[in-house]
C-alpha cells in the first residue's frame, strides 16, 4: 500500500510539473523578443516597432562600454553592462512614438545615442 501511495504521489507531482512547464513556456513563447545593441554612439535598431498591448521582451546588450537604456515616457531606466545583457519585459504601451536615449554618459557624442519605439 505504501508503494502504491508513493507511485500515485510521484505521478501527480509529474503531472503538476508538466502543467507548470507548459503554462510557463506559453507565457514566454508569445512575447515578442527583440535584440537591441548599444554602442558608441548608436542604438541598433534605431526604430523598434511594436503592437500596442503586445507582450514584449527586449534583450539589450552593449558592444563596448556601460550604457543606459532609458525610455523616459514609460519610466524605463535600465543600466546595461558589458558582457551582461539586460532583459526588459513589458506590455507595449498605447499607440505612439517613444524616445529611447542612453541614460549613462558614455563619451563626447553621448547625446547622439537615440532611437525610437514606435507602437502601432
Amino acid at each position: 500500500m505504501k508503494n502504491f501511495i508513493c507511485i500515485v504521489l510521484l505521478n501527480l507531482s509529474l503531472l503538476i510539473f508538466q502543467g507548470c512547464r507548459k503554462a510557463d513556456s506559453g507565457a514566454h513563447g508569445s512575447a515578442q523578443h527583440i535584440k537591441v545593441v548599444m554602442k558608441k554612439y548608436a542604438i541598433e535598431p534605431a526604430i523598434i516597432s511594436l503592437k500596442s498591448g503586445a507582450d514584449v521582451e527586449l534583450e539589450i546588450s552593449t558592444a563596448d562600454v556601460q550604457h543606459g537604456f532609458d525610455v523616459p515616457q514609460l519610466g524605463i531606466r535600465e543600466p546595461v553592462q558589458p558582457g551582461r545583457p539586460s532583459i526588459i519585459a513589458f506590455k507595449a504601451p498605447p499607440r505612439g512614438q517613444y524616445n529611447i536615449v542612453c541614460g549613462i554618459i558614455c563619451g563626447p557624442h553621448h547625446d547622439d545615442m537615440t532611437a525610437t519605439l514606435v507602437v502601432q
